[in-house]
């Protein structure tokens, strides 16, 4: 299959694109329409689409449904027993819906930990959307479900592929404060001999932290790297309470930070202190976390606050620049998963999307990074392009009616 994008802005130049299968194979004006779909892209700019590296999508389903509550108190008494309650038919239909809201705000790709990963793996290939999946294994520190959940991994490992040209599986552990050392080093050690990466939270709270360090005599980051989980395959989601020796580690194993900003305010964990970070030479991706924490999964909202919360934490108005989060959002993102993504240049996927510059959001076009970065929501997202295929043109997905009226008969099960 074959789309030219004729007529496009890229840049501040407009052009033509080919895509042919799943890459951008030519990148040059006037070129002949021959191609098997043709859009018409005056007043279109084409941008490379988004890569969020940290969520739970399942967890859609408990949007709006425990919100002003400290993170343990949420996990404990609101979200764990709930979760107990879900089935693979409810996680299938609750990924849709999560699918369905990233690629309406422009992201083509998500990286996940959850349970019921088959379902997410269908509902994924369902949707022709990219992701890189995990089983998030947890034992409690209990050493008969320790043994559990290494089955349940390899399980998960075996399991078929629906879509293996879009979907990554990769490793996943939940936390310090909920899994066991062994299963840390299980997971470290098929890493590497699977040559895949490895997901896990980290120093989200200044509690996870101090009891880190009464139980292990360190902090979370020097455990995990004492455990031998640190790669530059490794991604830690959220990353707020760092010292300066966990800072050194992080920057010398070249392991992916993926900040959660939203996620982060709205539980009052902390802020991340980007600035500080890149100057050390750490790696930087940026991720929603699930809607049950965040309450949305736009990662053009969350590069606007990524961006504000940065030049609070240095005091420093220059600080997270929207080209910078801009990069962090889209180029870091694909690259912390092996992926040729996440810009617009021949031979890189065909990843991207289409912006409408006469939405007001976007208007007057003195930068158009800028205007992504501070001032644009869905509205300005007409068309998205995933490996080659359109999921979504003129703001519409096919069967996005039936996806929202499943997550609202779901919903009826957890009043």
């Amino acid at each position: 299959m074959t789309i030219l994008l004729q007529n496009v802005k890229l840049n501040n130049q407009t052009t033509d694109i080919l895509i042919s299968d799943n890459i951008f194979k030519k990148i040059s004006p006037n070129q002949p329409t021959t191609a098997d779909t043709v859009i018409d892209c005056n007043n279109f700019a084409i941008l490379p689409a988004f890569y969020n590296t940290h969520s739970h999508a399942p967890m859609s389903i408990f949007r709006g449904i425990s919100d002003d509550k400290n993170l343990f108190d949420w996990l404990n008494n609101d979200i764990w027993p709930r979760e107990a309650k879900l089935t693979p038919e409810m996680v299938y239909t609750a990924t849709k819906f999560s699918i369905l809201e990233m690629i309406k705000t422009g992201t083509v790709f998500f990286s996940d930990m959850y349970f019921f990963s088959e379902a997410i793996l269908q509902a994924v290939s369902d949707m022709g959307i990219r992701a890189a999946v995990s089983f998030c294994s947890c034992d409690l520190f209990d050493k008969q479900k320790l043994q559990t959940e290494i089955k349940k991994t390899e399980q998960f490992l075996n399991t078929p592929n629906p879509a293996p040209e879009l979907i990554k599986k990769v490793l996943s552990v939940h936390a310090i404060y909920t899994a066991s050392d062994d299963l840390f080093r299980y997971n470290a050690k098929l890493a590497e001999e699977l040559n895949t990466n490895l997901h896990i939270h980290a120093c989200e709270t200044q509690k996870e932290v101090d009891d880190c360090i009464s139980k292990y005599n360190h902090t979370p980051i020097q455990h995990l790297d004492y455990l031998g989980t640190l790669s530059d395959k490794t991604t830690l989601a959220h990353s707020v309470w760092l010292n300066d020796t966990d800072i050194n580690i992080l920057a010398d194993k070249k392991t992916w930070l993926c900040t959660n900003p939203t996620s982060n305010l709205k539980l009052a964990s902390g802020i991340f202190m980007l600035n500080k970070l890149l100057d050390k030479g750490c790696r930087i991706t940026l991720g929603t976390d699930s809607m049950a924490s965040n309450n949305s999964l736009s990662m053009l909202s969350e590069m606007k606050i990524c961006a504000l919360l940065a030049k609070i934490a240095a005091n420093d108005p220059t600080a997270g620049s929207a080209q910078t989060i801009f990069e962090i959002a889209t180029r870091n993102g694909a690259q912390a998963f092996g992926l040729n993504a996440g810009h617009i240049t021949e031979g890189a996927l065909a990843d991207c999307i289409l912006v409408d510059l006469n939405n007001h959001l976007l208007a007057p076009e003195y930068n158009l990074i800028s205007n992504i970065v501070y001032a644009a929501d869905s509205s300005c997202i007409d068309t998205v392009i995933c490996n080659g295929k359109i999921l979504m043109q003129n703001h519409h997905i096919p069967g996005e009616e039936k996806i929202i009226e499943d997550i609202k008969k779901l919903s009826n099960f957890f009043r």
